[in-house]
């Protein structure tokens, strides 16, 4: 009997220890399992903290960078060019330094950090104010007149009539605007003239306008009616429509206000320049002249109540101050513009800045009474790569032959064998006029 019952104890103990063991490995099964279910929780949970936190940071930064920005356009407080400017927002802080990097240019630069979560962003802007120049030569609605053998190098957008004559022609895509457009008499459009031919080697341009006549295409004559031309109108395009002029008299008032700002720099009456200096900004109560063998360096806007002369027959030299970089100047005058033989203007020293000659005035040479006296609102008589010529309400002509980088004119007209060019045609232009100049942003990105 006692050895049934040790028997029976010792089964009953071993059956315990299994049970136990058990027990053991499924609770273990079991944490494994639940670590298993729970790890990626905690890592997603984790990534989705970091996420929101870096967000935060990012936020944080363009807070930074737009908090500068508004100080920087409304004239605020700064303080010296590279020391951090410290925001705070919801207990953590960006800080947002603005650094001068160049003439009236700035680079806007914030880090934001979130619990060690740092974002970085940037922001470029420049002073002053800009034009968008579409084609290299572009006419309001006076139109342009060919004289015999005048030519035009590049592309036209006009919109009034073009006038051709014996042996005149442009290169380039041409585009007449209105239902009333029309282009007349061409040799070539689109190639170059000579003699009876009409070709371009390397490519064929179009022209587009509501008429063409007694007139060659190289490339389409996109017309809906049209005569006496070597090729038939496709009339499958819509005709040109009226864009408008690319300055308005808004921006002209601006510039004008520039040159006025310091009332030190107005002067009453007619004034002469015949030895070298610096001017602008200026205001010229009067006619701004031009003359002899000075180099005259454009500092800032001038402004000439009358006309502005280059009367530089012994080789008057205007150029830009280095301190423009790649943005151009203003010279504009209320009365006409005459740009004499032998005057010679030059850039920054830097690529891409211009010196533009602006007039308001609305003379035209068949106007013999004051203020134009059979003067159009600009002539030039000379080569002038570093010009942008505009007189968006009178007439500009052409002397002699002249290289111009962009012609904007109500009217323009090319005298008999004159041909003009635009150099390799620009788009966007950045005028630099006065201290108090419009901010605008050139880039924006995180770093």
């Amino acid at each position: 009997m006692k050895d049934f019952f040790k028997k029976e104890n010792k089964i009953n103990m071993q059956s315990g220890q299994a049970m136990l063991v058990s027990v053991v490995l499924f609770l273990i099964t079991s944490l494994s399992v639940v670590a298993g279910l729970v790890s990626p929780s905690v890592r997603e949970f984790k990534i989705a903290d970091d996420s929101i936190r870096s967000r935060q940071s990012l936020y944080l930064a363009e807070s930074g960078i737009e908090d500068a920005y508004y100080r920087v356009s409304h004239n605020g407080t700064l303080p010296a060019s590279g020391t951090p400017i410290a925001i705070s927002l919801n207990g953590y802080t960006a800080s947002t330094t603005v650094t001068d990097t160049a003439y009236n240019a700035k680079t806007i630069y914030s880090t934001g950090n979130v619990s060690s979560r740092q974002r970085n962003d940037e922001l470029k802007i420049l002073s002053g104010d800009g034009a968008i120049f579409r084609y290299g030569t572009q006419v309001g609605q006076g139109g342009i007149i060919f004289l015999n053998g005048a030519s035009l190098t590049g592309n036209l957008y006009s919109n009034g009539n073009i006038t051709g004559a014996n042996g005149a022609y442009i290169t380039g895509d041409v585009y007449v605007a209105g239902s009333a457009g029309s282009i007349s008499d061409m040799s070539c459009l689109g190639g170059i003239a000579a003699g009876s031919a009409c070709s371009n080697a390397s490519a064929s341009p179009n022209a587009h306008s509501y008429s063409i006549t007694g007139s060659k295409i190289v490339g389409t004559a996109y017309c809906k009616t049209g005569s006496g031309n070597n090729k038939a109108c496709n009339t499958t395009e819509d005709v040109p429509v009226v864009i408008d002029l690319p300055i308005s008299d808004a921006q002209i008032s601006d510039w004008k206000s520039d040159a006025a700002a310091n009332p030190n720099n107005i002067i009453n009456g007619n004034y002469t320049i015949s030895t070298s200096q610096t001017i602008g900004p200026l205001k010229v109560i009067g006619d701004l002249t031009i003359t002899g063998t000075p180099t005259v360096t454009i500092a800032d806007t001038v402004w000439a109540t009358g006309k502005i002369l280059f009367s530089g027959n012994n080789g008057t030299v205007i150029k830009l101050a280095s301190t423009f970089g790649n943005h151009s100047g203003i010279m504009i005058a209320d009365g006409y513009i005459d740009v004499g033989n032998n005057t010679t203007f030059q850039d920054s020293g830097t690529a891409g800045s211009y010196i533009m000659l602006l007039t308001t005035s609305t003379c035209d040479e068949n106007t013999a009474a004051s203020p134009c006296s059979s003067h159009n609102a600009i002539k030039i008589n000379n080569n002038a790569n570093i010009v942008i010529a505009n007189a968006e309400k009178g007439t500009i002509s052409f002397q002699n032959n002249a290289t111009v980088k962009e012609v904007v004119g109500k009217t323009i007209r090319l005298k008999q064998n004159v041909a003009i060019s635009y150099g390799t045609g620009i788009i966007n232009v950045g005028f630099t006029s006065g201290p108090t100049g419009s901010w605008t942003i050139s880039s924006w990105q995180e770093k």
